[in-house]
């Protein structure tokens, strides 16, 4: 994560429950720097970045990630899904927010937050 070129990266810790989860908030946050999107399948608090900053932490549910996913192969008869594949879906993703905001599957940040508390 540290040679990642991207600017804001994201990180997907979608293991649930939350004693299986890739990573835990505070360690992503920690490692790859205050400015990234965390999500996870598991609840975890947000995290104090200190001055006044706030790691915010959203809980996303993997059916969404995952049936996407394996829609989208379908869909383009991959084989193998790579690293390169999905970093380059998440970037498209990003740089199209007209369409993000426009899906039926749009995630509202404070829905979630509110769900999870």
């Amino acid at each position: 994560m540290k040679e990642s070129v991207s600017t804001k990266p994201a990180i997907f810790a979608m293991s649930s429950p939350t004693m299986n989860a890739e990573c835990i908030a505070i360690d992503a946050f920690k490692h790859a720097g205050g400015d990234i999107v965390f999500r996870s399948g598991s609840p975890f608090e947000n995290v104090d970045l200190g001055n006044g900053k706030v790691g915010h932490v959203n809980q996303a549910n993997n059916m969404y990630l995952f049936l996407g996913i394996g829609l989208g192969s379908l869909l383009s008869g991959a084989r193998l899904i790579t690293d390169g594949m999905l970093q380059a879906a998440a970037e498209w993703y990003r740089m199209h927010p007209e369409i993000c905001k426009s899906s039926s599957l749009h995630f509202d940040n404070n829905k979630a937050q509110n769900r999870s508390q």
